[in-house]
């Protein structure tokens, strides 16, 4: 039997996130989608620049420029400085927040929105304590 059958996301009894592809599938799909970004870290995206890409900026981190910041909101950089430091803090959070969705349905067998609309039901009863 599967082990995600009962599980429901966005309505959709069983959806897998992967759907139904073995691994070779998922890892050629990786490889062909990340393998341009990495190269051009691997190589510098200044090194890119034979093959006719062009980037403004001064760090190879954060090329700049109106592509990759179309608000001006790096034309001062002490502001800019914060604001790449935010972005790594907001992208572990993010990463933090998908690890605590994939660890609740694997408890309740249940989605995020199910388990709030639970929750919101009946708070004293429908939460975490439950499962302890």
């Amino acid at each position: 039997a599967d082990a995600d059958a009962g599980l429901d996301y966005l309505g959709i009894p069983g959806l897998h996130i992967a759907g139904g592809q073995g691994l070779a599938i998922i890892a050629a799909c990786q490889l062909f989608l990340m393998g341009g970004p990495e190269y051009a870290r691997y190589v510098g995206l200044r090194g890119l620049e034979p093959v006719g890409i062009f980037l403004t900026g001064t760090d190879a981190a954060y090329p700049g420029g109106a592509l990759f910041d179309p608000l001006g909101l790096a034309d001062d950089a002490v502001k800019f400085e914060k604001q790449k430091v935010a972005e790594v803090k907001h992208g572990r959070m993010a990463m933090i927040a998908m690890l605590g969705f994939a660890v609740q349905a694997a408890v309740t067998q249940a989605g995020p929105v199910d388990n709030l609309l639970s929750f919101l039901q009946d708070p004293a009863h429908n939460n975490i304590l439950q499962f302890l």
